[in-house]
């Protein structure tokens, strides 16, 4: 099964190293709690893996192929995600408009979508006035239709209430279902942390395993 991997990658800020990774593997179907202290460079390390940023040094692979830019097999989610100011359902199809779909597959992915991420009641509104638990549904959800790999989930629910936090984890447990890897920072013990496999944790520029 295909795997999220990195060998040997680096960052540096000012001539000083952030941190040093020898080797790690992502598998599918695997949930792994990346933890550390803030500023050990977690956020930094999920952008590397995404392909957002560059390292300094080394190389990121899905598979047997090196990570591009905009690979869309890797998706980071950031604790606060960007969501464009038009409805939910608005905001789904600016990802299906860059799909080379049918008016019906369209209307159809679109259904599915929202229906998988809880928010067929809310297709009209206003993103904006969306709650927390609802943004993050549907940053969740507008990822979905990309059908990504391997989702690098950072603090996602560090702003959410209960009910929220079991609805979102109810989410991972479905793409962990579909065969995707997960990686999720979290600083706070809970029902998300609780579904993972293993842990990561980020020290003194190294990532140890527990």
């Amino acid at each position: 099964m295909t795997s999220l991997s990195a060998e040997n990658i680096c960052i540096r800020y000012g001539g000083k190293t952030l941190w040093q990774v020898d080797r790690l593997v992502l598998p599918a179907s695997r949930l792994i709690h990346l933890q550390g202290a803030n500023g050990s460079g977690k956020t930094t390390l999920m952008k590397v893996l995404s392909g957002l940023l560059k390292p300094d040094s080394g190389k990121v692979s899905v598979g047997l192929n090196a990570l591009k830019v905009g690979d869309g097999r890797v998706c980071y989610l950031h604790q606060h995600p960007y969501l464009f100011d038009v409805t939910v359902q608005e905001n789904l199809r600016l990802v299906l408009d860059s799909q080379r779909l049918t008016k019906k597959e369209n209307a159809v992915r679109l259904e599915e979508a929202m229906s998988w991420a809880g928010l067929t009641e809310l297709a009209c509104q206003s993103a904006r006035t969306l709650s927390g638990g609802q943004r993050q549904a549907l940053a969740m959800a507008r990822a979905w239709l990309c059908r990504p790999a391997f989702w690098l989930l950072d603090e996602p629910t560090a702003s959410l209430d209960t009910e929220a936090t079991l609805r979102f984890s109810d989410l991972v447990k479905q793409i962990l279902d579909e065969g995707a890897g997960v990686l999720l920072t979290a600083h706070q013990s809970g029902p998300l942390s609780a579904l993972c496999h293993e842990s990561w944790v980020l020290k003194e520029g190294r990532l140890h395993g527990k």
